[in-house]
């Protein structure tokens, strides 16, 4: 039997009112600073299709390790991917907008810029839109087959399914290697179009990963507060904790070794990048992303016990995505405004609407399929799961 919606009626139309308020304030932007309406719909909606797609690839990645322990919970990140279409959508918005956001698309820049002459037969609007269109198809084609198999196991519980499913993640993690290295280059290291960082898709696979995790993560235990997963046990949470800990010491790792390595080489083109960012102000909230990505979950997860502790875990998943959000208007904003971090008054309502966008479907989604995968094989593992 299906779910019933998880959102009060209330708290349903509070969404659906910001989603109002959101696409308002982005037509008013679009009116009145249309450049940075731009680029705060494109932080917005880079932060929740990249969490749809790494939330496909943690379940591909369960799968092709066979892993049982997260199956009891798996409904959680599959319900995440709803987001994938609608994100489609955004980039297509993106690229009519993409004039005002990308230099390179500017045609006299190619012819009156070397640098950007000599990358003209890659960074083209033809190249750039249909490498973004295979990109989201292919995202969309293998959500859309990984869980297809997961529902109709639900109704047949033919295991095979399992088996078709741990191909199809081989598969998808070969693609999601390379679409995702391409998609973040051409939407967002592309926007400083002067400057280059081979460590960049890691970065932003590290950052988009950590935020993933702790999103599944804080979803699962709010929805286990609501009374949904019973079974869920303190080695399911430390098993996740886990996860969370460990990417954002990758993300650390990452983040510290690009900027290290740029600075200590001390090439032109590539310290541009962080010559805009090192003024007061943006120094201010990198230092405030390293703190909610890396040191606040750090702190709160470093022991066992604070793993297994739902307040501890929910804190440090908030963290996590509060910090995302601030690494993206880091690496976003500056093309647009420059030395001044300032918020902008369209970024906040802008970037609501699209929160209460991905509740919503991720709550419809959610409530289209039984909140635990009944016929899964490997069910009984995570029931009894113990670390």
């Amino acid at each position: 039997m299906n779910h019933r919606s998880l959102l009060a009626p209330g708290a349903r139309n509070a969404c659906a009112a910001l989603a109002v308020l959101g696409a308002a304030a982005f037509l008013a932007g679009l009116k009145l600073a249309p450049q940075r309406a731009l680029a705060s719909f494109l932080l917005g909606n880079t932060y929740f299709l990249m969490l749809a797609i790494t939330a496909l690839a943690f379940i591909a990645i369960q799968n092709l390790v066979g892993a049982g322990w997260p199956v009891l919970f798996r409904r959680v990140p599959e319900a995440m991917t709803a987001y994938l279409p609608v994100g489609a959508l955004g980039m297509g918005i993106v690229l009519l907008g993409s004039h005002s956001l990308y230099h390179w698309a500017h045609h006299s820049a190619a012819v009156h810029d070397p640098i950007l002459h000599a990358k003209a037969g890659y960074l083209n609007l033809p190249f750039w839109s249909l490498r973004a269109l295979v990109i989201l198809v292919l995202w969309w084609v293998f959500s859309r087959a990984i869980l297809l198999n997961s529902r109709l196991q639900d109704k047949d519980g033919d295991v095979e399914r399992t088996y078709r499913n741990k191909r199809l993640s081989a598969v998808f993690m070969v693609v999601f290697g390379l679409t995702f290295t391409f998609a973040s280059i051409d939407w967002v290291m592309s926007l400083e179009p002067h400057w280059y960082s081979t460590m960049f898709p890691w970065y932003m696979f590290g950052g988009a990963f950590v935020h993933a995790l702790a999103a599944i993560a804080l979803l699962t235990l709010q929805l286990n507060r609501q009374g949904l997963f019973p079974q869920l046990n303190e080695h399911h949470r430390h098993d996740l904790g886990k996860y969370v800990f460990g990417f954002g010491v990758f993300w650390a790792y990452l983040w510290f070794c690009q900027f290290l390595l740029i600075w200590y080489a001390n090439i032109p083109e590539e310290t541009a990048y962080y010559a805009v960012r090192s003024s007061p102000s943006w120094l201010t909230v990198q230092a405030l992303s390293v703190l909610a990505n890396f040191l606040v979950p750090a702190a709160l997860l470093l022991r066992i016990a604070s793993k297994k502790n739902d307040a501890n875990m929910l804190a440090a998943c908030l963290s996590v995505c509060v910090g995302r959000g601030l690494d993206l208007y880091v690496m976003i904003m500056p093309s647009v405004s420059g030395a001044s971090a300032r918020p902008h008054w369209v970024d906040v309502p802008l970037f609501l609407g699209l929160a209460a966008v991905f509740i919503l479907l991720f709550d419809r989604a959610f409530a289209s399929a039984p909140a635990v995968p009944e016929k899964d094989p490997y069910l009984v593992e995570s029931l009894h799961h113990h670390g």
